[in-house]
């Protein structure tokens, strides 16, 4: 499916349709109820960063929020990432939306800094917010 999308459809679109994706994983670690039980035990926004940053993979780095992922934890292909296509890295980038617009209670951009399927040695994505 990833070779198909990579040959037929721009990146805008790939980017649009792999995030739809995944808003809907089933195979998500981080489960919407501990996001909603953390936001309802925070005070503000920092204090629901600095809490979830204990309980994931979320780093605060000065003013920046990132999260990073010391290999690909995607079910669909962390046995085999060789001739992986790094289109399927949207779909982690339409999850962490979701999982910020529930935690902050509004949407937040994601930047797509490195990924394993890129060749990187870790997934980080920057949070924008």
């Amino acid at each position: 499916m990833l070779k198909s999308l990579d040959d037929n459809l721009d990146d805008k679109m790939k980017i649009k349709l792999m995030e739809k994706c995944g808003e809907s994983c089933p195979f998500t670690h981080f489960t919407d109820e501990r996001l909603l039980a953390i936001k309802d035990t925070s005070n503000d926004e920092r204090d629901f960063l600095e809490k979830l940053s204990q309980q994931w993979r979320v780093k605060i780095e000065g003013d920046n929020v990132y999260v990073v992922f010391d290999q690909c934890y995607c079910p669909l292909v962390n046995e085999n990432l060789e001739d992986t296509s790094p289109t399927l890295c949207y779909c982690t980038m339409g999850n962490l939306k979701k999982k910020f617009r529930i935690g902050l209670g509004r949407d937040v951009g994601i930047l797509m800094e490195k990924t394993v399927l890129s060749g990187d040695n870790e997934c980080r994505f920057k949070v924008l917010i």
